[in-house]
């Protein structure tokens, strides 16, 4: 009896059947250099572009000097802007260092949105991981600006406005409201 009670339920297989179509168009969201990239000739703030080709991915690059033992906040560092019809949510999402021999010198870095005090990165041994929600209205741009304080103690060979002393990520998560 067990046998063929088995026997029933295995021949009981449902089917339903899905196709699921891919289109692609440009992201809703669309990343600009900010005002920051005309001061002083482009020398303190750099943005550019590149595809990541083993993930996929467009990313964005932002190249900031700090000075030494001296605070500095860029306020027009880079634009989201919604190239949408209606409002998006967006919030910075702080992944963490992804490389550097210096970051030990960096005492704060901190990406936030301009006009808020909500943001993301480390000042000095605390982590802000997530920052608040801000939302872009339909054609409208929000401005990231990072605050960052270099240690006065960095090495003379790394105090040449070159060296990269570190390179965090910083991901920009946006959704429809």
């Amino acid at each position: 009896m067990l046998a063929v009670a088995a026997l029933t339920l295995a021949t009981l297989t449902f089917t339903n059947v899905t196709y699921w179509l891919i289109n692609a168009t440009l992201p809703p969201a669309m990343k600009y250099a900010g005002g920051d990239v005309n001061v002083a000739g482009g020398r303190y703030v750099k943005v550019s572009y590149y595809f990541d080709q083993e993930k996929g991915y467009n990313i964005t690059r932002i190249s900031v000097v700090g000075f030494t033992g001296d605070p500095v906040n860029y306020t027009d560092v880079i634009r989201v802007c919604n190239r949408q019809d209606f409002p998006i949510t967006a919030k910075l999402q702080y992944k963490g260092v992804v490389s550097g021999n210096y970051h030990s010198y960096v005492h704060s870095f901190y990406v936030y949105w301009n006009g808020t005090n909500s943001g993301v990165g480390v000042i000095g041994g605390t982590t802000y991981s997530q920052s608040d929600p801000v939302t872009i209205p339909a054609g409208g741009c929000r401005t990231a600006a990072v605050y960052i304080l270099i240690k006065p103690d960095l090495p003379e060979a790394a105090r040449d406005g070159r060296t990269v002393l570190a390179t965090y990520q910083v991901d920009i998560a946006m959704s429809p409201t």
